[in-house]
């Protein structure tokens, strides 16, 4: 009988050993998995911004269902761009439009971007520029829609843009071709360069004002009035435009050259 104790006893003793050498094992394992996961929980919970949807991300939503809430989450995301850039269009139209008010007797306002174009063959980024608003008066062509146009064709007028002052210039006496049958389709036969220029002095792009061949032409005090309310104009334009960024939609293709 006492033999019998003190097998069961032996054998007790080396179950209770087994025990805590698998416990010693075990539990910093488990400690391991618990830090794991409440770190991915708090990751969800935080990309969420949401204890509860985070929780049912981390542990309840499949694939398909990740994939739905990221389609939600990009809508969402790109209508709020789209209200900020119709938004900030809006602002730069009425600009625009003051613009056209303080020259006295212009047809028209366009305001070109510049942008960084493409890469030609050469490997050299090609700048180009879009024609992005336009203010019009009453009666007159507001003037076709350009779209990355060659910012090469800006040669008679660029460098006093680089340098934060306007430029007035006959429309006959331009040099390149296209720029010049551009403005003559809708009548223009004298135009004033500003550029769009930010507080750094970074020039963003430029804005067009044009009279056509019945237009009285500002001179001397009119004219050098004009420039400055144009180039006080600009700068609250490039302001708007930094703000604005590009527009939420893919760039469009330009034409090879």
């Amino acid at each position: 009988m006492f033999k019998l104790l003190a097998m069961f006893q032996g054998f007790l003793a080396l179950f209770v050993e087994l025990g805590r050498t698998s416990v010693r094992k075990i539990v910093p394992s488990v400690l391991m998995a618990v830090c794991v996961t409440c770190a991915y929980a708090l990751f969800q919970v935080n990309q969420e911004g949401s204890f509860l949807a985070g929780l049912r991300a981390a542990f309840l939503d499949d694939n398909t269902d990740r994939a739905e809430r990221h389609r939600i989450e990009v809508q969402a995301l790109m209508q709020a761009e789209l209200r900020q850039f119709a938004a900030a269009s809006r602002l730069i139209d009425q600009l625009l439009e003051t613009m056209l008010e303080r020259a006295p007797g212009a047809s028209r306002v366009r305001l070109a971007v510049i942008h960084n174009g493409v890469t030609g063959l050469t490997g050299t980024g090609l700048l180009r520029y879009d024609i992005t608003n336009t203010a019009t008066a009453a009666g007159r062509l507001p003037g076709q829609t350009a779209i990355n146009q060659p910012l090469s064709e800006w040669s008679d007028f660029l460098p006093v843009l680089l340098t934060g002052q306007c430029s007035f210039h006959r429309v006959a006496d331009l040099r390149a071709l296209a720029l010049r049958a551009r403005f003559e389709s809708y009548g223009s036969t004298s135009v004033l360069v500003c550029p769009a220029a930010d507080v750094q002095g970074k020039t963003v792009g430029a804005v067009f004002v044009s009279w056509d061949a019945a237009d009285s032409l500002p001179t001397g005090a009119d004219l050098r009035s004009a420039m400055t309310s144009e180039l006080h104009l600009g700068a609250q334009i490039a302001a708007v435009l930094d703000l604005q960024g590009p527009p939420p939609w893919p760039p469009r293709v330009p034409a090879s050259d």
